[in-house]
């Protein structure tokens, strides 16, 4: 036997399930979104002060933080003399090979004052991986963290810990970088060894000048 249901209920009803699916959508489908300005700034390191090239005036560069299902949005606007390109190391580009970013692969570089906007949804995978320019040597000070989180909810497959810090592990040299490749080429033997070794951009206590 059929049962009918009043008017009276069904307005509650559709409004409820009209609620639910937009909560549904809204956990599916938030979007992250970043500015990227790709700019020198003075950087001291081994008590010696330069010029690099940066990423919003940071070295490293700043986090990127999302969550597994999280589409992510980063316009990059390049404010240098270089050509730049910024590669997202480890994010499966799934339907947006295009964002991936090595230079002269998947996109053109930006030139001085052009921006682009790289696109791409973080699917299937979690943990912690880095961004890093995807051009000539410029990686060497353009780089960062990117720190993908579990769905919320998922719990620990271990014991919470107290406190989550990332470690980047980088090199650092007193001369110009960019020159050091360019030798490098012209001579065809390797380029010189970094003066340090860094994490999260400072090379520690064990060398003359650790400031």
């Amino acid at each position: 036997m059929a049962m009918a249901i009043s008017s009276d209920l069904r307005a509650p009803c559709s409004l409820l399930m009209a609620t639910l699916m937009l909560i549904i959508v809204q956990a599916q489908g938030i979007t992250r979104h970043y500015n990227f300005n790709v700019q020198m700034a003075n950087v001291t390191r081994l008590c010696a002060t330069k010029s690099i090239v940066t990423v919003n005036g940071e070295y490293p560069g700043p986090a990127l933080v999302a969550r597994k299902g999280h589409r992510v949005l980063v316009r990059v606007t390049n404010h240098v003399a270089h050509n730049m390109t910024l590669h997202w190391h480890g994010i499966r580009q799934l339907r947006s090979g295009w964002a991936d970013g090595p230079a002269y692969i998947t996109q053109c570089p930006m030139q001085t004052g052009q921006s682009y906007l790289y696109n791409f949804t973080i699917t299937g995978q979690r943990g912690t991986l880095w961004w890093h320019a995807h051009i000539s040597w410029l990686r060497a000070t353009v780089y960062g963290a990117i720190i993908v989180l579990p769905k919320h909810g998922v719990p620990y497959p271990f014991t919470a810990p107290h406190k989550e810090v990332p470690m980047i592990f980088g090199e650092w040299w007193r001369a110009d970088t960019e020159k050091l490749v360019r030798q490098a080429i012209k001579t065809g033997g390797a380029p010189n060894i970094s003066d340090a070794f860094t994490i999260n951009g400072l090379p520690g206590p064990l060398y003359n000048c650790s400031a």
